[in-house]
C-alpha cells in the first residue's frame, strides 16, 4: 500500500523529482504505474539503444497492454558520410508524425527515447505535419505527384517491397510500404482512379485485406521540396561561401539526395525545433540514471568529430555544420527540463527529503558464473 501512495504522489507532483530505490527492472514497473497514474503522454529517456531495448522488455512484462512510441537516436555516428539507416528513419518518422499530431487524451502513452536522441535537433513540427498524403478509394491519383512525393520524403524505388521506406511502380499498380504499419499496400488505379487499396504480406507479396485509405508519411527527417531546396543553397552559401565542386550542393540543387544529408538539415528549414517541442507542457518525463553521462560522452565524441571534419575540409570536401546547429548544449537540455515535471531514477537509496522519494526497490542476487 505504501508503494501505491508513493506512486500516486509522485505522479501528481508538478515539480521535479529524484526517486531512488529504482534498480533496473523495478522501475519499468514504475515507469508503468506512473503512466497509467497521469494518463497522456509520458516519456523515458533511456541512457542508450541497448538500455531502452531491455527498458522495453521489462515494460512488457509489467504493462502488455501500453501504447509504446519509439523515437530511437540515429545508428551513424556524428558527421558522418552515411544517413541513419532507412528502418530507423521510418521510425522516426512515424513517431515524430504522431507526436506532432498531439490530441493525447487519458489513455497511458509512453514515448521510449534515449540521450542522443533527446540531443539531436529536428524538423519543424509543422513540416512534418504538411508532410503526410492520404488516399481513399475513388480518389483520384495523379501517378507523377505521387512519384514526387516518394522524391521529396526520402522513399526509396525498389523491385520489391520489402521494408518500410520503399516503394515500387509497375503500370497502374504501386506498391508502397508506409512508416508506422505493419503491411505494405498495394495501390491499384484505373487510369487516374484509385480503384483499390489492399495490404499486402512482404514475403509472399500475396494480398491479406483490403482497405479503404491509405495514409503515407515521410520516411527523412530531410524533406526535399522546391522550398527546402531554394533555402538549403541559400543557406549553403551564407554557411560556406562558393559551394566549387561540392558534389553535395550539385545534387541537392538538382533535387537529388546524396548520402549523409541528414547532417546538413538546418539548411533545409527556416528553424530547427528539439523534441521538447514536439511535447506537450505536462508530459512527464523521466530520466535513466545514466542518462545524463551518456549525453556528455555524446557531445564529445560530437566535439571531437566535428574538430577533425573542420581539419579535413578543404582535403575532404566535407563542409561541416557546427554543433550547435544540430544539437543541444548541456545548458539548453538542463532549461527545457527544468520547465517540465521530471523524474530522475537511480538505483542507489537516498532519505526521503525534499524533492527524493525513495521506492525502496533492492538489487537481486547475480545467479549468473563469475
Amino acid at each position: 500500500m505504501a508503494l501505491a501512495e508513493d506512486i500516486k504522489r509522485v505522479a501528481q507532483a508538478t515539480d521535479s523529482l529524484e526517486l531512488s530505490g529504482l534498480p533496473e527492472g523495478f522501475d519499468a514497473l514504475v515507469m508503468a504505474d506512473l503512466a497509467r497514474a497521469r494518463g497522456g503522454l509520458n516519456v523515458f529517456v533511456a541512457r542508450d539503444g541497448s538500455r531502452a531495448g531491455a527498458f522495453e522488455q521489462a515494460l512488457t512484462f509489467f504493462a502488455p497492454d501500453m501504447q509504446v512510441l519509439r523515437l530511437p537516436a540515429w545508428d551513424c555516428l556524428p558527421y558522418d558520410r552515411v544517413s541513419p539507416s532507412a528502418a530507423v528513419s521510418a521510425e522516426r518518422m512515424a513517431t515524430l508524425t504522431r507526436l506532432a499530431r498531439g490530441g493525447w487524451d487519458k489513455t497511458p502513452v509512453l514515448l521510449l527515447t534515449q540521450a542522443a536522441a533527446l540531443l539531436q535537433r529536428l524538423p519543424p513540427k509543422a513540416n512534418v505535419l504538411a508532410a503526410g498524403y492520404s488516399a481513399e478509394v475513388g480518389a483520384r491519383v495523379d501517378m507523377a505527384d505521387l512519384e514526387r512525393y516518394f522524391a521529396v520524403n526520402g522513399y526509396h524505388r525498389a523491385s520489391t517491397v520489402s521494408e518500410r521506406g520503399e516503394f515500387a511502380v509497375r503500370g497502374g499498380v504501386i506498391d508502397v510500404f508506409p512508416p508506422g504499419t505493419d503491411e505494405p499496400v498495394r495501390l491499384d488505379l484505373f487510369g487516374d482512379t484509385l480503384d483499390a487499396i489492399r495490404a499486402f504480406d512482404r514475403e509472399t507479396q500475396r494480398s491479406t485485406r483490403q482497405l479503404k485509405r491509405v495514409d503515407l508519411l515521410p520516411v527523412s527527417e530531410a524533406l526535399l521540396d522546391a522550398d527546402g531546396v531554394a533555402r538549403f543553397r541559400k543557406g549553403y552559401l551564407a554557411a560556406f561561401g562558393s559551394a566549387g565542386d561540392d558534389p553535395l550542393y550539385a545534387a541537392v540543387s538538382a533535387g537529388a539526395r546524396r548520402a549523409g544529408l541528414e547532417h546538413w538539415l538546418p539548411l533545409i528549414y527556416p528553424q530547427m525545433a528539439s523534441l521538447f517541442d514536439y511535447l506537450p507542457g505536462d508530459a512527464l518525463i523521466a530520466i535513466d540514471h545514466l542518462a545524463v553521462s551518456a549525453r556528455d560522452e555524446r557531445l564529445s565524441m560530437i566535439a571531437d568529430a566535428y574538430e577533425a571534419r573542420a581539419g579535413a575540409e578543404r582535403k575532404a570536401h566535407y563542409r561541416p555544420l557546427p554543433p550547435s546547429a544540430l544539437y543541444l548544449s548541456n545548458a539548453e537540455w538542463d532549461e527545457a527540463l527544468a520547465r517540465r515535471p521530471t523524474r530522475r531514477f537511480t538505483p542507489l537509496h537516498q532519505d526521503a527529503s525534499a524533492g527524493v522519494v525513495d521506492l525502496g526497490g533492492k538489487l537481486g542476487r547475480n545467479f549468473a558464473a563469475e
